[in-house]
């Protein structure tokens, strides 16, 4: 058993005696055990373990006896040990108080600046895990279980979330995964440990401990090895799940159309032309980029369902993700998603005769009496000069305009929908309307018949939507 620790650190190239490993030690016969071969090795010129151990302060004097327990058996060992009280309230969750155990693991790596955290996680562990999976429903996310190795990013994100942790650290391990319970007790009995026990355990308020001690026993009747089997599927469903994630990787750089702080959208095409699978994982993909909290099976099967609709819907896809499909692209928003890369505003804005005034998003519009340097369809140079003042105004109900080139008039919405601009920028797009209400120009997108000069230079007047990148 030493042996096989021993090669799991050094495959995960954490074997060196400079190493400095945190090890999650509850007082239990599995994370005993875990520290005595971690001790062992470090005698012989392995890495140096140093103890964690987080008392919830949920069972009073018994887990304060557990954490003195903790603190003694390092000391015997010559070992450094972090031990904190937690003081969580009665009646705490076990997921609760499982965050704020990785929580405190997280911040003690950081202080202690570890390489890695290793918690005592074993084989049948893992079959009771992916039991609770299966039994709540999951797919290969799910069954994989735990795995051996997660970075930082995924295991510390309840401490990332409250910002006491940076965004960058250790590895969380768990090199026990293929070593039984039984096992690390005979291990235990064979090296005079005396681990302590906790009652939890046996709490059948507790689905793991239901699993374990109700669920579990009975499908043994049946078979024999469904622990073994528990675990193979976890194996074989990790292997699924890399593969997935390995093809999605592929095709990401062609599903992503714009993706800025608070915001990923995708080309909805692209995104629809996927196998169901990958157009699953490609919204928790996106999701979990976000930093939003992972979907339900239910709340990813309707974004699907919006997905594969009409154009133009919307949802509230989960309390902090916002989905919108448009004609080209399918956006996925958090509230505070940066600006849009358009002008918008809220009010009309009187033009000046000349110079510049600002609109929403850090652009401006630009009033001048010559040509820009680069005119591009941002720039529009008028070819009369209007009787009275011109405005900047958001669309109002029943706008309509007669683009150059056109037969008649078209309803400003129509033009918007041709165009493919995204719904959530249409109510904000910024109009120029003449002093007797004639819509001259769709910023960037349709001029009126008759409006703009066909010679640079005969323009009585130019004007220009500024992005904040070429103010």
């Amino acid at each position: 058993m030493l042996n096989h620790l021993r090669q799991f650190l050094l495959a995960e190239g954490f074997g060196r005696p400079s190493t400095r490993l945190l090890v999650a030690v509850s007082g239990g016969g599995d994370s005993l055990a875990l520290l005595h071969m971690l001790y062992t090795f470090h005698a012989a010129g392995g890495p140096v373990p140093i103890v964690a151990h987080l008392d919830h302060g949920l069972r009073g004097a018994e887990s304060a006896a557990e954490a003195a327990f903790v603190a003694a058996t390092a000391a015997e060992w010559g070992l450094r040990a972090v031990i904190e009280t937690a003081n969580l309230p009665l009646g705490t969750t076990p997921a609760v108080a499982r965050a704020a155990r990785y929580a405190f693991l997280a911040r003690t790596a950081i202080v202690e600046q570890v390489d890695a955290v290793l918690v005592a996680h074993q084989a049948d562990d893992q079959a009771e895990t992916v039991l609770m999976h299966l039994l709540r429903g999951a797919g290969p996310a799910g069954l994989r279980g735990m795995r051996p190795r997660v970075e930082w990013p995924e295991w510390a994100a309840p401490a990332i979330a409250t910002r006491a942790v940076p965004r960058h650290g250790p590895p969380l391990l768990r090199p026990l995964l293929a070593v039984s319970r039984a096992a690390l007790a005979a291990y235990c009995a064979d090296h005079g440990l005396i681990p302590r026990q906790d009652p939890t355990n046996h709490n059948l308020r507790y689905i793991r401990s239901r699993i374990r001690h109700q669920i579990l026993p009975q499908l043994a009747t049946e078979n024999p090895h469904i622990n073994a089997a528990l675990v193979r599927t976890a194996r074989i469903c990790a292997e699924d799940y890399d593969f997935i994630q390995q093809a999605l990787a592929a095709q990401w750089p062609k599903l992503i159309a714009a993706q800025r702080r608070g915001l990923i959208a995708f080309d909805r095409a692209a995104l629809r032309a996927l196998h169901p699978a990958l157009r699953r994982y490609a919204l928790r993909r996106a999701i979990a980029e976000l930093g939003a909290e992972e979907p339900s099976f239910a709340q990813i099967d309707a974004a699907l369902h919006l997905v594969a609709g009409q154009a133009g819907s919307h949802m509230q896809l989960t309390p902090q993700i916002a989905l919108v499909c448009d004609q080209e692209t399918v956006t996925l928003r958090l509230p505070n998603a940066e600006p849009p890369a358009a002008p918008q505003i809220d009010a009309p804005v009187p033009l000046p005769d000349h110079g510049m005034v600002p609109l929403a998003n850090g652009w401006h519009c630009v009033v001048q009496d010559h040509p820009p340097v680069h005119p591009d369809r941002w720039w529009l140079g008028l070819a009369q000069s209007f009787t009275g003042p011109l405005t900047l105004r958001p669309r109002r109900p029943g706008d309509r305009m007669r683009p150059a080139g056109a037969p008649g008039s078209r309803r400003l919405q129509d033009i918007f929908v041709d165009l493919h601009v995204p719904r959530a920028l249409r109510d904000g797009w910024p109009l120029l309307v003449a002093a007797d209400g004639q819509i001259l120009w769709m910023a960037g997108l349709r001029v009126a018949a008759g409006v703009a000069t066909s010679d640079p230079n005969q323009a009585t007047m130019w004007i220009g939507i500024v992005a904040p990148a070429t103010e």
